[in-house]
């Protein structure tokens, strides 16, 4: 089957570059698993999300699933609860969230989450 794959870099200097195309799989999860292990990018993966078609994107249905790297997985948790929060970063996993620091090891990893730990984020 194929997926739309939407995906962002980690900044690169500023600003994430983002890329689009189609990945086949047997399943969603396959299909980022398949764009994650073949993604390159000097700067690295921050994330990526598969939808059934661009247009499914476009017309913003929720991804059928999600890849964030663990320097993201890593604020999810930081900031899971809370409404707002003031956020610094340092560099890619280690960054402060209400003045507490967080330091993550291989923040470019990461995994396929479900949409209760990745949704909206």
């Amino acid at each position: 089957m194929e997926f739309f794959i939407v995906s962002n870099s980690f900044a690169a200097p500023f600003v994430s570059d983002q890329s689009t195309g189609y990945v086949n799989g047997e399943t969603a999860e396959a299909a980022l698993k398949r764009f994650t292990a073949e993604y390159r990018h000097p700067a690295g993966l921050y994330a990526a999300a598969a939808f059934v078609s661009a247009d499914a994107y476009h017309k913003r249905a929720t991804p059928l699933a999600r890849w964030l790297c663990n320097h993201e997985l890593a604020k999810v948790e930081a900031t899971r609860g809370k409404g707002a929060w003031v956020e610094y970063g340092f560099a890619p996993g280690d960054f402060k969230i209400d003045g507490k620091r967080i330091k993550v090891e291989n923040p470019k990893g990461g995994q396929v989450v479900t949409s209760e730990r990745g949704e909206g984020r």
